[in-house]
């Protein structure tokens, strides 16, 4: 990836002005970092982003990161957080449309979304157990999305066993769009059609795992 060149990296210190003039508060200059942060993760692996690479492509002296965030995992799970932000407010849509129609209006989301930055959402998915605030990010993201399933199908409350079936469901679209994404085999209204039929074929099944658990145990 090619970055337009920029001035040294050693130059501005950490409280210099921003491009505009004004001077950024705390917040604004985490933030804006972050933002760089996640442009990046477009364009390549959320792991390869370093600070550094934030520092030259935003402008700023790789201190002024460094100052915000003291290493580069510090960085890279900030970034995490904020994009699983994104992505959950593009899930949590549709709110007036019926169950089945907003699920396929989520899924449509859920594809775009990885659509935009597979590299990054496979680093996450494939090397999220690695570390410990990494994995954080991750569980804390699927449980949310496991919510916002529940929510779509109007489950005010989820049993044990629905909820393992919806993250199994949730791991199965994530591989099927990585896996389509290499060739794009059929067209992606399909895959997004089959995906969101075999969460509604799962469902009732699911609704009724550990039904009989309770008399086949001592």
């Amino acid at each position: 990836m090619a970055l337009a060149p920029v001035p040294p990296t050693d130059s501005p210190a950490p409280d210099s002005p921003s491009t505009s003039g004004r001077r950024l508060g705390p917040d604004a200059r985490r933030a804006q970092l972050v933002g760089v942060g996640l442009a990046l993760m477009k364009e390549m692996p959320f792991d390869e982003v370093t600070a550094e690479i934030v520092a030259r492509a935003g402008g700023v002296s790789k201190g002024l990161v460094f100052h915000y965030f003291p290493t580069t995992r510090d960085l890279q799970v900030a970034m995490l957080r904020a994009a699983a932000g994104e992505l959950l407010a593009d899930l949590d849509v549709g709110a007036g449309l019926p169950p089945d129609e907003r699920l396929r209006v989520g899924l449509d989301a859920f594809v775009r979304y990885i659509e935009q930055q597979p590299a990054s959402y496979q680093a996450v998915v494939r090397r999220a157990g690695s570390d410990e605030r990494l994995l954080a990010v991750f569980e804390d993201t699927r449980s949310a999305v496991v919510d916002i399933v529940a929510a779509t199908l109007g489950l005010p409350a989820l049993p044990a066993g629905l909820r393992l079936v919806i993250r199994g469901w949730i791991a199965m679209v994530e591989e099927c769009v990585l896996h389509w994404l290499d060739e794009r085999p059929i067209p992606r209204e399909e895959l997004v059609e089959f995906l969101r039929r075999a969460a509604l074929t799962m469902l009732p099944d699911a609704l009724r795992l550990g039904d009989g658990a309770a008399g086949l145990r001592p």
